[in-house]
């Protein structure tokens, strides 16, 4: 009997490792390519499209003739599959939650760094090359998963959202100066001075302080509206009056 080997057999037996592999790698591109897409926004066809053209070297053959409706369901999984990172961090590593797409280890040296920029333009790609240079491994990492062209693309979204954050946070803070109360050289606390009542129309609708100065509206508008009741019911006939001269 003999002990040889069929190298056919042998093929075979790799095809399977290889096969799931090739499919983990897959499906990591996906996840890292997902994360970058705000929560509640559901992939579209044209931008899975555009993802397997600027892929296509990395993708296997069989994820590319994929039935699409097949690839978009599974896409879709993988996408509600996201979730944030519980592991630990270091102390000079930021929270993941902060920006959805900040959910591999691999990308958090490139939102660390961005976090300590001192700018407000978005990070150029001439400066982003730069940096990757002086981070060989943090380079390699990065482009194992990603395209040229896709990498600069998901930092400079990522340092947008970082801007915006930081405008947003900048604004709060500004407001929240200007109403605390001042004190003056007597020792004495001067009262904050009462915003125009227009000056809501400048702030964003959703935010802490438009909610909170329109809430304090409604309640001083229901406490004089109660006090003129009462004033009416105390005082009838000089209620009367007052209507009178004032429909004169």
């Amino acid at each position: 009997m003999s002990n040889s080997t069929n190298p056919q057999n042998q093929t075979l037996d790799l095809q399977p490792s290889h096969s799931g592999y090739q499919t983990q790698q897959w499906e990591s591109m996906a996840r890292a390519w997902l994360s970058t897409l705000p929560e509640d926004k559901t992939v579209a066809p044209n931008e899975v499209e555009t993802w397997l053209q600027s892929n296509q070297t990395s993708i296997p053959d069989e994820v590319r003739s994929m039935p699409r409706s097949q690839l978009y369901e599974r896409l879709n999984s993988i996408q509600n599959s996201i979730a944030p990172s519980t592991e630990e961090k270091p102390a000079n590593q930021v929270d993941p939650s902060q920006a959805r797409f900040q959910r591999t280890d691999q990308w958090m040296p490139v939102y660390a760094w961005l976090e300590s920029l001192d700018s407000d333009e978005v990070i150029k790609s001439k400066d982003i090359l730069d940096w990757l240079s002086e981070n060989p491994e943090v380079k390699e990492s990065l482009y194992s998963k990603h395209s040229r062209y896709h990498l600069m693309h998901y930092i400079k979204k990522c340092h947008v959202k970082i801007l915006k954050r930081k405008e947003r946070k900048k604004g709060l803070q500004v407001t929240n100066k200007e109403n605390s109360p001042k004190v003056n050289k007597s020792g004495g606390t001067k009262p904050p001075v009462p915003l125009p009542f227009d000056s809501l129309s400048n702030l964003p609708k959703d935010s802490d302080v438009y909610l909170a100065k329109r809430s304090e509206a409604l309640q001083k508008f229901e406490i004089l509206v109660e006090l003129e009741k009462h004033l009416s019911a105390a005082f009838p006939k000089q209620h009367e009056n007052a209507l009178c001269l004032k429909d004169s």
